[in-house]
């Protein structure tokens, strides 16, 4: 009989697990969810080369030049990205062609200098270098977005009081590369 007790208590203790299980799942209780509706949106970093006079024109040519002669150029950097230019360096790369094959010693792009001067706020960013020592100029530094620096560029056949025959008919072909890095992360 004690077994027969024991097998009774364990079954009706089983059924009364097994409605407690079916009895839990439907009582009802009050419940409230929220959603965030989120993004991330990377800046842009968007670098523009303008003309002064909106032409689109920017390609520096100079020809027939001789030694003394002076040319001035006007490029306007230009913000168009959502981010602020930590800073835009200039550097050159360029290539000689030697017409004569006579300049044994000298280097055509050591003659052609330049001087950049940013014309807002008049201050001179490089004083006559050497397009062959064009290299990592700052030309500015914090432009924030849709800003625009005028900046100008003398060109200079430096005469070098000396003979310079060996230049002639030779051409300089160069690139102004512009190189504008964001500013640091917060």
């Amino acid at each position: 009989m004690k077994q027969y007790k024991q097998k009774l208590l364990i079954g009706v203790t089983a059924g009364m697990i097994g409605m407690g299980f079916v009895g839990g799942g439907t009582f009802a209780f009050f419940s409230d969810t929220e959603t965030t509706q989120n993004s991330f949106v990377s800046g842009t970093l968007d670098l523009e080369l303008q003309s002064p006079d909106k032409s689109g024109e920017l390609d520096i040519s100079l020809e027939d030049i001789k030694p003394g002669d002076k040319e001035t150029y006007f490029i306007n950097l230009h913000n168009a990205g959502s981010l602020t230019f930590r800073d835009v360096l200039l550097t050159s790369s360029y290539s000689i062609n030697d017409k004569n094959k006579d300049n044994i010693k000298a280097n055509f792009a050591d003659h052609i200098l330049v001087k950049i001067t940013n014309k807002d706020s008049d201050e001179v960013l490089s004083e006559y270098i050497p397009i062959s020592e064009l290299k990592d100029v700052i030309l500015t530094e914090g432009q924030v977005s849709e800003s625009t620096t005028q900046l100008q560029f003398d060109f200079w056949f430096k005469d070098n009081g000396g003979d310079q025959n060996m230049f002639q008919g030779d051409e300089l072909k160069f690139d102004l590369i512009f190189h504008a890095s964001q500013e640091e992360a917060e």
